[in-house]
Order: C-alpha cells, then structure tokens, then sequence
C-alpha cells in the first residue's frame, strides 16, 4: 500500500482495502502505561485541539482521549496527527483516522507494554532479518517513534522550511512517499522501516476494538459490516456477499 499523490486521487481510496478485510486481522496489544513513560518535551506548548468529531486544522492536534495523551508530547502529537490525517483521510464512506482516535491508541500502545517491547526478545545480534522473522531492530517502537517523528521534522525543516505538519497536503504525501521509500534520513533509522510500523499501527488503531481506544465509536466496523464481538450472527447467513446489517458489540461493552 502506497501513500503517493496519484493513489490518494484515485477512486478506489484506501478506505476500500479496508472494506476488502486484508486488515481485518489486526488485533491490539496490552496498553498498561509504565510509571515514567510520558517524557514531553519541556518548551513544547500545546496545540489547540480539535473536536472529536472533526478532523484538525492546521496548527490543531487531534483530541487526546478521556485521560490525555500518555507517552506523545505535543510537537509529537502535531506531527502524528497530520501523518495519520493523511494515510487515511476521512471520506463520504466514513471517519478518518483522526476522527476514529488512531492517535489516542497510539499513544497508548507506546505507553504501554508494546512500547517498550515488554514480550519481545530484544537482544542482539541484530541483523538483516527477513519479514518473518519478526523486529530485527536494536531499539523499541517507542524509542523508534520519538526519534523518527523528531528526525522527521528536521529533515523537513532543512528540505522544506517547515515542519511536517506545517507543509500542504500535496507536500505531506510527498515527504510520507519518501518515507515509504525509504528515502529520509532520519538518523541512522529506516525510513522505510518506521513508514511500515506507523502504518500498520494505523490501520490497527482504526480496526481495533474501542475497548483500546481507537474505532471510535465502532464507526470503522459498521462502515465493513463487522460485527465485533455481536454472537446474534444470524443476519451474515446468505448474505451473497452483501455487507450484513448488523450492530458491532465491543468486547469492552
């Protein structure tokens, strides 16, 4: 999946590979926040946020979620929030990431035991692995995040004379294509690898149950036909491949 200019104008939209259910797999982790896990920077002040049920506008961060933001300071906030905005864009099928509080889940997964790695075997040797072999990488998504988002920034200050949330969508799509391509210097990070990672946080946050604080409101399942936790499945019988109509339950209900 591809952020270039060209497919965000085409009419089949990201939101369709969403529909299509190849991401429908994606589960969230334990969001337990350790004691010490927000570290925000101490000059940064922060942006003014948006409604949750509107998408930001330049210079807003997206609303935090009922206990404010865990792990993301506010320059991270900014910067992820215009990221999210523009990977998946809210259209006339349904909520954007942002309005589905991608940026609330997270937030708490590097707060939590995801980002620290609390389950994973971290230590070396770290080599070239392939894709099934897992995170093959020194550092923990959280430290990857903190130093990727902050890299990103300069590199577009010193490319573009902006931060990142600053520049124009067109300008956004072109610096997340670079990323993708892994073709950012983000100070001895994969570009290409943290694309990957931010990625598929994204789609988890958006699919995830609200009961880890994205898919807001179920929006995300009810735009798929997903029926969550719902065991009453009876309206999916002979559907012949219509989406059902049927209410979504979170395991959180």
């Amino acid at each position: 999946m591809t952020t270039s200019s060209d497919d965000r104008r085409a009419n089949t939209s990201r939101r369709h590979f969403l529909m299509g259910g190849a991401a429908l797999t994606a589960l969230a982790t334990d969001t337990t926040a350790p004691a010490g896990a927000q570290t925000p920077a101490a000059s940064a002040q922060p942006a003014p946020a948006a409604p949750q049920a509107q998408a930001p506008q330049p210079g807003q961060v997206s609303s935090p979620g009922p206990e404010g933001y865990r792990f993301l300071s506010a320059a991270e906030v900014e910067t992820l929030t215009a990221m999210v905005n523009r990977l998946i864009p809210a259209d006339d099928l349904g909520p954007g990431a942002v309005e589905a509080g991608v940026l609330t889940f997270i937030d708490r997964e590097l707060g939590g035991q995801f980002g620290i790695a609390a389950r994973w075997y971290t230590q070396g040797p770290w080599l070239d692995g392939t894709p099934g072999q897992g995170w093959q990488i020194a550092i923990v998504p959280a430290q990857m995040y903190r130093m990727s988002l902050f890299a990103i920034d300069r590199w577009c200050r010193g490319s573009r004379g902006k931060r990142f949330a600053e520049l124009s969508a067109a300008d956004q799509d072109e610096v997340l294509t670079l990323l993708e391509g892994g073709k950012v210097e983000l100070g001895g990070i994969s570009s290409a690898a943290f694309f990957q990672l931010l990625w598929q946080n994204t789609v988890e946050g958006y699919l995830s149950d609200p009961l880890y604080s994205g898919n807001r409101d179920m929006a995300a399942w009810r735009m798929i036909g997903f029926p969550g936790s719902n065991p009453v499945l009876t309206p999916m019988v002979d559907l012949n491949g219509n989406l059902p109509e049927i209410e979504p339950i979170s395991i959180g209900a």
